[in-house]
């Protein structure tokens, strides 16, 4: 039986993770939906509950994000 001895290694890109991640949370919310009847998400800055029938219902505004200054050394 002969082996190959000069396999490439198996690691993970960006991009695979960030592929199976989104089918993941997909997959996750799909079922949730059919589940609970509703999902939490956060969409335009607020934190809102999603209804099976398409209403929206806000719970939470979300800070706006701060953004570092640039620092200019002399």
């Amino acid at each position: 039986m002969k082996t190959n001895q000069h396999k490439e290694p198996v690691y993970l890109t960006k991009r695979i993770l960030l592929r199976a991640s989104r089918r993941a949370i997909l997959n996750a919310s799909k079922r949730a939906m059919l589940v609970a009847g509703y999902v939490v998400k956060v969409q335009n800055n607020w934190v809102v509950r999603e209804y099976k029938d398409g209403t929206i219902q806000k719970i939470l505004e979300l800070s706006p994000e701060v953004k570092p200054q640039e620092i200019v050394l002399d």
